[in-house]
């Protein structure tokens, strides 16, 4: 008996493994997922929306097939170890790259054909950086943390992974957001910004060649392209009902999301005008409190069943949603709890979500599923929720922002994309109920320890 349960254990390697490696890619994540969005912003265009929607989408395509592709091969050969580190060095390298652009483009800033073109390379460089993003993180990694983290353990780690975004963005929001703030009278230093950040993520594609435990090579004996069309067979999807209801959950869910989260710094700064220290307060409170409930979260999850924890988190996120509706200029106190709980479900929605994917995917196939949840979890919500975002802030619009080059018209995102996010995220009940069905005939639901 002891004995299992040391074997159940994660162990302290894998641990810090996990949380390094982890970090790292989400230091890139963040940078693409929000960062290169302000970035965008800060260049003067009057069309910054269309050009982060495009953004958004193209890269979330990019990196769908580059999961379904890569993610497939490294179940053909067995290994990912060697996918994570040479990853992490080209995708350090990519994410430096931006910073480059800064530097041919920053005195054209605030100019249409500047902007756009700058908005051009910047689609082009963001689609290089997730290939290798892709590769190493979502097919490489992710898989070989399927692999090695056993059932009874997975809300745990989910839970810390699960943080390891918002860590990342306090991180980079405390330490180098100063970098990119001309709030203050200073010039942006994006450049220097983007070359911290890939730097970091390169040091550590170094440091997993040797971190890492020596994997265990189980090839696929599958043809390499029967691999890559598996998870799209009837077959299949009949034999894994629950996976594909999961998967369906995400998928709202990741619509839901990103038609605020790609404005969700904009909106606090500046359509509720949080400047200085009552920006750096409210994002602090709303990451690091709700990163915190969000792992105390992922431990009942695993105490009380995934299934049973799933239910209450749904609904205490739709309650964060429409919470944050009701936050404005002049109420610090309160944006800061409507965002922390909107904060806390969110985290805890996706980990369990994830956690409980990784308990139904196919033994020896977790590549090409990985490539299969990317598919639903960030391509198709990526290419429809930005774009819903990016409809309701140039037509219900309530203030525009005059920018540092004079340039004004900008739409600023209003609180209707609050509610469109808990309008579209409420359809999740629909699917959650037929898996709650499904489990209970396939007798998976994970009882309590």
């Amino acid at each position: 008996m002891e004995e299992n349960k040391t074997k159940s254990k994660v162990g302290l390697r894998n641990w810090v493994s996990f949380i390094i490696i982890g970090l790292a890619g989400q230091f890139a994540w963040m940078v693409e997922n929000m960062y290169l969005n302000k970035f965008i912003f800060s260049f003067g265009s009057a069309n910054y929306t269309l050009m982060i929607s495009l953004t958004v989408a193209f890269s979330a395509i990019t990196a769908a097939l580059t999961t379904i592709f890569m993610g497939g091969l490294t179940d053909k050969i067995g290994r990912r170890k060697a996918f994570i580190a040479g990853g992490y060095i080209i995708w350090g390298l990519a994410t430096a790259g931006f910073g480059l652009v800064y530097v041919g483009f920053k005195n054209q800033f605030g100019g249409s054909d500047a902007s756009s073109i700058a908005s051009i390379f910047v689609i082009i460089l963001d689609c290089v950086m997730t290939f290798f993003g892709s590769t190493s993180n979502d097919a490489a990694f992710n898989s070989y943390v399927t692999k090695n983290v056993k059932e009874e353990n997975r809300g745990k780690v989910e839970g810390v992974l699960g943080i390891l975004p918002l860590v990342a963005m306090l991180v980079i929001f405390v330490g180098l957001n100063s970098l990119t703030d001309t709030s203050t009278g200073n010039e942006a230093r994006w450049d220097l910004f983007f070359y911290i950040i890939g730097g970091l993520v390169f040091v550590v594609g170094l440091i997993s060649l040797f971190l890492l435990p020596k994997e265990k090579v189980e090839k696929s004996n599958e043809k390499y392209l029967s691999l890559l069309v598996d998870g799209f067979k009837p077959s299949t999807i009949k034999a894994n009902k629950s996976l594909y209801l999961i998967l369906l959950c995400y998928m709202v869910y990741g619509i839901a999301t990103q038609i605020y989260f790609p404005y969700l710094m904009i909106y606090f700064q500046y359509s509720l005008g949080y400047e200085g220290t009552d920006f750096v307060i409210l994002f602090g409170v709303i990451m690091v409190v709700g990163s915190l409930l969000s792992v105390l979260y992922g431990i009942l999850a695993d105490k009380i069943g995934k299934s049973k924890a799933l239910w209450p988190i749904t609904l205490l996120f739709i309650l964060g949603l429409v919470m944050c509706i009701f936050a404005t200029s002049g109420q610090l106190a309160y944006a800061a709890i409507a965002g922390t709980v909107m904060m806390f479900g969110y985290i805890s929605v996706s980990s369990i979500l994830n956690a409980k994917l990784r308990d139904v995917i196919p033994t020896g196939k977790e590549g090409i599923f990985m490539g299969i949840r990317i598919l639903f979890v960030v391509m198709i919500p990526m290419c429809t929720g930005p774009f819903i975002g990016q409809a309701i802030t140039e037509n219900l619009y309530e203030k525009t922002y005059t920018d540092e080059y004079g340039i004004a018209g900008q739409p600023l995102p209003p609180k209707w994309i609050w509610l469109a996010a808990a309008s579209v995220f409420t359809l999740v009940l629909i699917p959650m109920y037929f898996l709650y069905r499904q489990e209970k005939k396939d007798k998976i639901v994970v009882t309590p320890q």
